[in-house]
């Protein structure tokens, strides 16, 4: 009896085995899932379906705003993954969102990119299925910023982001890919923040844009205060992903200061 019990376990953790050796290489090599490869720049696109025209436009717009940020390294090789395949996207086991980032790879996910228009749309229940659109170019900076977070410093990117998001990590995303840096905006956008605020939302908080896109409310309020720690405290990224103080703290910190100006 023992004999068949551990004849069975044997087996059950070798197929386990084998399903999680054929995930790993799967998830870590795209270009096993898709029919085709695009090169633009550093960046590897895949796809089944032929590319939008204006793909190559985006992706190379996305990435000339990337290299604005501190961190940015040239020699850093992305991946960026289309969601015209069924199975590829789902294999992350915390995808998630419009777009997801992990290690070197960018993976457009629950939406519906358009390149000619430069628009990601998409339609969720925690929303009512209100159709909300994305600039595209800004969703691809801030998750190749997001790459390139991983690539400065692996360790603690994982270590700060198991089970939970950091805070840091979505302003400095956010900040990048929506051109914050030195735009001499700070108070204002304070005060276009504490305005949305206070209005009544459906779904996950959002508003509009001047170009008919919207802009995450959360997100928002952590670029700026992203913004105010590199531009007004004089911190760079490493001090500030250091930073033990809550994020309500410098939030107020941040208000305060602005109320000065």
């Amino acid at each position: 009896m023992f004999s068949i019990v551990k004849k069975v376990v044997l087996s059950t953790l070798s197929i386990l085995g084998i399903n999680l050796v054929a995930w790993t290489v799967f998830l870590l090599n795209p270009n096993l899932s898709y029919a085709n490869e695009t090169q633009v720049d550093n960046v590897t696109i895949y796809h089944n379906q032929a590319l939008e025209e204006g793909t190559e436009l985006i992706v190379h717009d996305a990435l000339s705003i990337i290299q604005n940020a501190d961190i940015y390294d040239e020699q850093m090789e992305l991946h960026l993954c289309l969601n015209d395949d069924k199975t590829y996207p789902k294999l992350y086991p915390f995808a998630g969102g419009l777009a997801y980032a992990f290690l070197d790879k960018t993976v457009i996910y629950e939406s519906t990119p358009n390149f000619g228009n430069n628009r990601v749309e998409f339609s969720w229940a925690v929303n009512d299925y209100e159709v909300r659109r994305w600039n595209l170019t800004a969703l691809l900076a801030h998750e190749f910023t997001h790459n390139l977070q991983y690539h400065h410093d692996p360790n603690y990117y994982v270590m700060s982001t198991l089970g939970h998001l950091n805070w840091k990590f979505e302003g400095h995303a956010e900040y990048v890919s929506r051109r914050f840096k030195n735009d001499n905006r700070l108070k204002e956008k304070i005060e276009t923040f504490l305005l949305e605020e206070k209005k009544e939302h459906v779904g996950i908080p959002v508003f509009l844009l001047e170009d008919g896109t919207i802009q995450n409310l959360a997100y928002f309020r952590y670029a700026l205060v992203f913004q105010y720690l590199t531009e007004v405290q004089n911190l760079d990224f490493d001090e500030i992903c250091k930073l033990d103080a809550p994020l309500a703290d410098l939030y107020e910190e941040m208000i305060d200061w602005s109320r000065l100006q």
